[in-house]
């Protein structure tokens, strides 16, 4: 399967109104300044993907899902998913299957060590500490696992149930019987993406 994936700042992407239906943008202004624009600009990258890749001329009809994931009203649709984190956006579409998307600014984290001892496996956690850098080994755990909840649409309060082998590529959740994952770090962001089928085709846009 291919999946596309545009990476972007809040602050440097323009709003193209022409591919949003007057919904989007009546929406958009039940929030403040900083949402309504999250919220406009991931939708802009949304339809400008499936204009690019799919051909569609403008951004189509959503509903809200379980555990409030947006999908497209039509089930033939490409899946989507989208991640925010400070100033970063990224929003992911699928040209077959499911797909759940997790970026990760890399900040100090406080006490991020105990997170890790708290909510990741025994082997995750060793894992970790023989890497260079425990800190971006956390956040590449951590957006696996999350990218992996959002694929099947679930809470971060199951993230202890997500077991990652790094070593042997898998990913095993009680509530998923496919993952396949994805991960890349460009620049300062640490970014997942999990499947529900085999990544044959990635593409990253930034």
């Amino acid at each position: 399967m291919t999946l596309i994936i545009q990476l972007a700042n809040l602050n440097h992407t323009e709003i193209d109104f022409s591919l949003l239906p007057p919904q989007i943008v009546d929406e958009a202004e039940k929030f403040n300044d900083e949402r309504k624009k999250q919220f406009l600009v991931c939708r802009s990258i949304l339809a400008n993907l499936l204009k690019q890749y799919c051909h569609i001329p403008t951004l189509p009809a959503m509903v809200i899902g379980d555990n409030s994931r947006p999908r497209f009203l039509e089930r033939h649709l490409p899946d989507f998913n989208i991640s925010h984190s400070q100033d970063a956006v990224a929003v992911a579409i699928s040209l077959t299957g499911m797909i759940g998307l997790d970026i990760e600014v890399a900040r100090p984290r406080k006490n991020y060590m105990n997170v890790a001892k708290n909510f990741f496996a025994d082997d995750e956690y060793q894992w970790m500490l023989k890497q260079d850098d425990t800190l971006a080994a956390f956040w590449q755990l951590w957006t696996l696992k999350e990218s992996a909840l959002k694929l099947y649409a679930k809470g971060v309060w199951q993230i202890k149930s997500v077991k990652v082998d790094l070593n042997q590529q898998m990913i095993i959740a009680p509530f998923g019987q496919e993952f396949y994952y994805q991960y890349r770090q460009v620049g300062d962001v640490h970014l997942s993406v999990n499947s529900n089928q085999p990544i044959s085709k990635l593409i990253l846009l930034s």
